[in-house]
């Protein structure tokens, strides 16, 4: 049997160190706590190269005592706590006493620092846990600390350090979320000599939300403020509508400290059950404030797990704070400004005559520019009284434009969802045209008209005579000849409002192998299940379940990248500390799925792209749920990421729940349904279509 050996001090410091100091934001974590403990009003964060190469920590708190200055460097050596009765009252940050000497341990440390006593400050140098200097130093009131090549001793743990972007990352989720736990102090963080987070320090956690997390997020929070015994809540918590695809803008203080508390959003879910979506999660900024002798925070090295005594007390209140905070009827919708009815009957001066193209033709898939067609006033000129004209109007038809190669993809994922055959769209594409054709107006100008028809007077059609012209967007007609030959821009463009026929009940046979047996459309249930009679049984089908399960096929059948579309104006992307260095680490991961991410600083992306077949909208929503996905699974190769985003992908741009389709599209949708037989379940697994047998519907009604 070995022998028992006792430990060198240097290796008991190593071995003390890696449980403290796991990489360069542990350092700063522990730094920033005494800082907060010396009482300070200003701290000063500074790093380089990720906090690998340096890390100074500045603060204007009490400063140490020159007598006190070695002693903070001795394993467990503290100014928090003196008995072990201290222990079941903690208030302060740390007490443990192995911060610096720890850090010291692995890192080439000096420290300056200088109380208000004192009329000279006192500088110390320390490299592997050895004393190098230790002299008067010339100093403001407080105390810096200096750390310059973390591990450099132990090369072992710079093994599993990240990216510098990715640790500097860490390092600014750990400032937010002290500068967060502390509004009352001023926090400056500095990375690579650039200012990416400044707070004002006024006490007000408002406006260190604004400072930290910017406009979107401050205005979206209501607040809290509950009392219950000897638990205290104040903070804030999001509009129902204003909501996360995870966790990571949840943010819980106990005393002042930020800690991972499941019981608090255990309860945090159950007050907004009902109010908010499956799958989505609030943001929330609470603190907590209990009694020292109710938590214990003497759990963990990290001090991020504590434990309460009463945990349904802690549950029961936050609950209630919260529900109560959502029913003051704070959670109000956007106000919607609705222009005056007008009065139809009233004799107005005339409008100017505009062409108005509807969302889907200015919002095209090239992003072509479109020029504003202004108002139709003709040049100044005499008219004869004796002569009338009769001038067309004829509405302007965009210009045939051939759709660029690697703009495809996407739009043949959603397109050739809805193929149709001409045979079966012939009779609509020709009432189309019919109606295209009667629906131009005809303006007749006559010598009397020549008075109000002026330059400065513009005129315009009366209402029920305006041309609508809009854009088959739906991708069913693409196929679609008109008995009568018509033009390819006018195959694209409909003019006129299209009345809509009422649906004949006739059975339909899809070209997919099983000609013999018929098949019936019943009709669309919830505006989201459609019902169709194949044979002996009724399929129950998810319409958006397998459209999304057709799009997503036909973006990984793609070889090339997803086609993207240049965005007008980019969206800004706010994330926290470490979702923003997962999307900036995956940048081609993002670039591949048609989306075009920048850093623009201070915890922010800009998408100057994206793809296709999604609504701008969907864009802050996609890249947050992305980024969780990342931050869970960070080593997972490229194909699998552009996987899990084409879910994504496929899901926003899928049919809808509540999307009504017509009767020609819902039929070349089963077409496509019931001939593909890998379309059974959606890519997040859910089943597309259920089956019930005539013998289980008999049954139920006691028939059999």
């Amino acid at each position: 049997m070995p022998r028992i050996n006792v430990l060198p001090k240097s290796v008991a410091e190593l071995i003390a160190a890696g449980e403290v100091v796991e990489r360069p934001s542990s350092a700063v974590k522990e730094l920033i706590e005494n800082s907060i403990d010396a009482g300070s009003s200003a701290i000063t964060v500074e790093i380089k190269n990720g906090g690998v190469k340096y890390i100074r920590v500045t603060d204007n708190g009490c400063g140490i005592d020159r007598d006190d200055v070695r002693k903070a460097f001795t394993s467990h050596g503290t100014s928090k706590i003196r008995s072990g009765e201290d222990l079941d009252a903690i208030f302060t940050l740390g007490f443990r006493g192995e911060a610096l000497p720890s850090i010291a341990a692995v890192s080439r440390l000096s420290m300056l620092t200088k109380t208000a006593e004192d009329s000279i400050g006192t500088g110390i140098e320390i490299a592997g846990g050895e004393e190098l200097s230790f002299d008067d130093a010339g100093c403001p009131d407080g105390t810096t600390v200096i750390v310059r090549d973390l591990f450099y001793n132990t090369p072992a743990r710079m093994k599993f350090l990240k990216k510098d972007m990715t640790e500097g990352s860490y390092v600014t989720d750990v400032v937010q979320k002290t500068a967060l736990s502390h509004p009352e102090i001023k926090f400056t963080l500095i990375k690579d000599g650039k200012n990416v987070l400044m707070t004002q320090g006024n006490g007000d956690l408002r406006s260190a939300v604004y400072n930290i997390f910017g406009k979107e997020i401050s205005e979206a929070l209501i607040p809290v403020e509950y009392e219950y015994q000897t638990i205290k809540i104040k903070g804030f918590v999001s509009r129902p509508l204003n909501n996360r695809p995870n966790r990571n803008m949840q943010f819980v203080f106990v005393n002042g400290r930020y800690v991972r508390v499941p019981v608090a959003a255990a309860a945090l879910d159950e007050a907004y059950k009902n109010r908010i979506m499956v799958g989505k999660f609030p943001m929330c900024f609470l603190f907590i404030d209990i009694p020292a002798g109710k938590v214990d925070v003497n759990v963990h090295p990290a001090k991020t797990e504590i434990r309460f005594s009463e945990d349904s007390k802690i549950f029961e209140t936050v609950f209630y704070s919260v529900k109560s905070a959502l029913n003051k009827g704070d959670d109000v919708r956007p106000e919607i400004s609705l222009r005056e009815k007008r009065d139809i009957t009233a004799k107005k001066e005339p409008e100017p005559v505009q062409m108005r193209f509807s969302q889907s033709v200015l919002n095209n898939e090239n992003n072509t520019p479109v020029r504003n067609i202004g108002p139709l006033t003709p040049k100044k000129q005499s008219f004869s009284s004796e002569s009338n004209s009769t001038v067309p109007v004829t509405p302007v038809i965009p210009e045939k434009r051939e759709v660029p190669k690697q703009l495809k993809t996407v739009m043949d994922a959603v397109e050739q969802s809805f193929p149709v055959k001409t045979e079966e769209a012939s009779v609509v594409k020709e009432e189309a045209e019919e109606k295209r054709t009667a629906a131009v107006p005809v303006i007749d100008i006559t010598a009397e008209d020549e008075e109000n028809f002026s330059v400065n007077k513009p005129f315009s059609l009366p209402e029920k005579d305006r041309v609508a012209v809009f854009r088959d967007t739906s991708g069913i007609f693409n196929n679609m000849t008109p008995k009568e030959k018509v033009t390819e821009e006018n195959e694209r463009y409909y003019i006129g409002k299209q009345e809509e026929k009422p649906a004949e009940d006739t059975p339909f046979v899809p070209d997919n192998g099983i000609k013999n047996e018929e098949i019936r459309i019943v009709g669309e249930v919830f505006s989201t299940y459609i019902l169709v009679e194949k044979g002996d049984k009724l399929l129950v089908i998810d319409k958006h379940a397998a459209h999304e399960r057709m799009i997503f096929n036909s973006l990984m059948s793609e070889k090339e990248e997803t086609a993207s579309q240049l965005l007008l104006s980019p969206v800004a992307v706010t994330l926290s500390g470490k979702e923003y260095a997962a999307v900036l680490e995956n940048t081609e991961v993002f670039l591949r799925g048609g989306f075009a991410v920048e850093d623009f600083g201070g915890g922010t992306v800009i998408v100057r792209e994206c793809p296709v077949t999604l609504q701008k909208e969907d864009i802050s929503s996609i890249i947050t749920e992305m980024a969780g996905e990342l931050l869970k699974g960070n080593m997972r190769p490229v194909p699998e990421k552009l996987t899990w985003l084409y879910h994504s992908t496929a899901c926003r741009a899928a049919i809808k729940a509540g999307d009504r389709l017509k009767k020609e599209e819902t039929e070349v949708f089963i077409k496509k349904l019931l001939s593909d037989d890998s379309i059974r379940y959606c890519p997040h697994g859910r089943p597309v279509m259920y089956e019930l047998t005539k013998r289980e519907i008999e049954k139920q009604f006691g028939r059999v």
